[in-house]
């Protein structure tokens, strides 16, 4: 199976990172040079309109891609340089050598600026959602301006009837073509469950129980879908087996 995940706002480059990882260059990393160029060029004001930021929030997006490409730029494997929720309750720098072997192998990062990242490729810090409004080749969007490039890349990564499971955003699959992509997407789902029997959306705790499946099918080195059917953490349960393709359901009552 792949597991696919998205990039997170915040982001720490000091984290700990164990030895002995062999790096890579991000494949499409000339298109995140020609991105970053771009967005340099724009006005700490001009950012704050186009990414909906805070004036303290836009210069500091500005300073790091006036930076950016820059030599002596500190990186970090990007498995471990997002922090947001998914990453946190994924806690990569807590994988021992087998672990981390087996999600180089399984698991693949959306992002804005580098489009399709490996666990162990080479990123600097940056702020650049897949939803952000910049036109780029006739493009009047992130995600429509990635999605012919990563559809494919994704499509060469996989293997024959692997799987793709989605605990990536829609705001990041939307930079995938689904229709053409060469295997089934099964998307867990996350929701709480009232006394009532209806569902409620639960986005903070459902961002956690993303990346803590992640976590358990690297633990269980997860082949199939049905191996996840045991993933119980903080009371999620699946509520049926996996489908196909499309939304998978886990549930737990209301808090």
């Amino acid at each position: 199976m792949l597991f696919l995940l998205n990039s997170t706002k915040t982001m720490d480059l000091g984290t700990q990172v164990p030895p002995g990882i062999a790096t890579a260059d991000p494949a499409f990393l000339t298109t995140a040079r020609k991105l970053a160029a771009a967005v340099s060029k724009l006005t700490p004001k001009q950012l704050a309109r186009l990414m909906s930021l805070s004036d303290t929030l836009a210069a500091q997006t500005h300073d790091k891609f006036s930076l950016w490409g820059m030599p002596g730029q500190p990186t970090v494997p990007a498995l471990f340089g997002f922090t947001g929720l998914i990453f946190k309750h994924l806690d990569a720098p807590d994988f021992n050598e087998r672990q981390l072997f087996f999600a180089g192998k399984h698991i693949r990062i959306l992002s804005g600026l580098y489009g399709l990242l490996e666990p162990f490729d080479r990123i600097e810090a940056y702020r650049l959602e897949m939803g952000c409004k910049l036109a780029v080749d006739g493009c009047s969007n992130l995600s429509r301006f990635w999605k012919e490039g990563l559809t494919s890349r994704l499509n060469r990564s996989l293997g024959p009837g692997e799987p793709v499971i989605s605990v990536a955003s829609q705001e990041y699959m939307k930079a995938l073509d689904i229709k053409k992509l060469a295997r089934p997407v099964i998307m867990p789902v996350f929701k709480e469950r009232r006394p009532d029997g209806s569902y409620k959306n639960a986005v903070v705790h459902a961002k956690k129980a993303r990346g803590a499946m992640v976590r358990y099918a690297i633990e269980k080195r997860a082949k199939n879908p049905t191996d996840l059917i045991g993933f119980s953490e903080m009371g999620w349960a699946a509520a049926g087996p996996p489908p196909d393709t499309g939304s998978w359901l886990f549930t737990r009552p209301v808090e």
